[in-house]
C-alpha cells in the first residue's frame, strides 16, 4: 500500500489546534490516531479497523453517531503511543531536532506511521502541541507537510489559566522541567511572581522554538494558518490547507467544514483578567504578537 507524505499539525498548546484536527480529520483522504491508542498504544490494528469502519457504509454511520460525534474516538495526540516509538518525544525538556534523532528510531517511526495508514485514506494526519519537534519530524520524512495553527497569544494564556493540567501553580519546580534563564527569573521576580507572567514565558519558549524550526522546512511544505481567520471562513481555510497537503476537497467535506462550528473566543482574556493581569500578559507576549500581526491593547512596541 502507498503512503502519502505525512501532514503534521504543529502548534503551541490551547491554539485551536484540536478543533482544528478534528475538522481535518473528518477528510476522507487522511488516516489518523485515535484515542484507542491513547488507552493502548499497542492497539495499531484496532485503529486501523476503526478507520475502515468509517469507510463501510452502515458500519460508517454507526461508528459516527455512537463513538466519533460523542468524542470517545476522536482523534488524539497519543502521546502513550509516540513513547512506545520515539522515547523522549512527549515531554522533552527542549525542542526536538535533527540532530536528535537515531538512525533506530528514524525506522521505528517510519515503520509505526505506515502502519496507521489504511486503504484509501493514503494520508497520515498527525497532530502535537508544545515543542514544534519539526527538525526531528523533517528528518525523519523529509517530504513531510507541516501546517502550523497560531492564536493570539493572550486567548492561549488565558486558556491555559483555566486547565486542569497546568502545572505552573508549583511554581517553576512544575514548569515542564525548564530553567529559567537570568534575565526571566528576573521578569517574574518583577511581575511578583504572577502565573500569568510564568504561562506567558512558557508560551513564549514554545514560539520561539517555532520561530527557529520554521525555516528549517522549505516555504512550500509549510503553512502557517491563524486561528482566528479559521473561524472566520472555514471553508476558504480549509481549500488552502488541502491545496497545499496535495489533498482534494469532496463536496461532502467541505459541507462538513462549513457547518463544524469554529469558535472565536479570543475576547475571554479581556473579561477573565484585571487589567493589570492583562499588562503583565501582553508586556510578556508582546515581540510574539507583533510579529504574528495581532496588535497590542495596550500601546506598547517592543523591537
Amino acid at each position: 500500500m502507498s503512503t502519502a507524505p505525512p501532514i503534521f499539525i504543529v502548534g503551541a498548546g490551547r491554539s485551536g489546534s484540536t478543533a482544528f484536527h478534528h475538522a481535518f480529520a473528518r477528510h476522507p483522504h487522511v488516516s489518523w490516531i485515535s484515542k484507542i491508542l491513547d488507552v493502548a498504544p499497542s492497539a495499531e490494528a484496532l485503529n486501523a479497523a476503526v478507520l475502515r469502519g468509517l469507510d463501510t457504509p452502515l458500519v460508517g454511520s454507526a461508528l459516527r453517531r455512537g463513538i466519533i460525534e460523542p468524542g470517545h474516538l476522536n482523534p488524539s495526540e497519543a502521546y502513550a503511543w509516540w513513547e512506545q516509538v520515539a522515547p523522549g518525544f512527549s515531554e522533552p525538556f527542549r525542542d526536538l531536532r535533527a540532530d536528535d534523532l537515531t538512525n533506530k528510531t528514524r525506522g521505528r517511526i517510519r515503520d509505526a506511521i505506515q502502519r496507521l495508514v489504511v486503504d484509501g485514506r493514503p494520508t497520515p494526519l498527525i497532530k502535537i502541541t508544545g515543542w514544534p519537534r519539526v527538525g526531528y519530524l523533517d528528518a525523519a520524512f523529509p517530504d513531510a507537510r507541516f501546517v502550523h495553527v497560531v492564536r493570539d497569544g493572550r486567548a492561549v494564556v488565558n486558556s491555559i489559566l483555566q486547565v486542569d493540567f497546568w502545572d505552573g501553580w508549583r511554581g517553576t519546580k512544575g514548569w515542564r522541567g525548564l530553567d529559567m534563564t537570568g534575565e526571566q527569573t528576573e521578569r517574574w521576580e518583577a511581575s511578583g511572581q504572577s502565573f500569568v507572567t510564568l504561562a506567558a514565558m512558557e508560551l513564549s519558549d514554545m514560539l520561539d522554538a517555532m520561530r527557529v524550526a520554521q525555516p528549517l522546512v522549505p516555504s512550500e511544505r509549510f503553512l502557517e494558518i491563524r486561528y482566528e481567520d479559521l473561524c472566520e471562513s472555514p471553508v476558504d481555510t480549509f481549500a488552502a490547507v488541502t491545496d497545499f497537503c496535495g489533498l482534494r476537497n469532496p463536496g461532502e467535506f467541505v459541507e462538513t467544514i462549513a457547518s463544524f462550528g469554529f469558535s472565536n473566543t479570543n475576547d475571554k482574556w479581556t473579561r477573565d483578567l484585571t487589567e493589570h493581569q492583562q499588562r503583565l500578559l501582553e508586556d510578556e507576549l508582546a515581540p510574539h504578537l507583533q510579529h504574528w500581526g495581532y496588535d497590542l491593547t495596550f500601546g506598547r512596541s517592543t523591537p
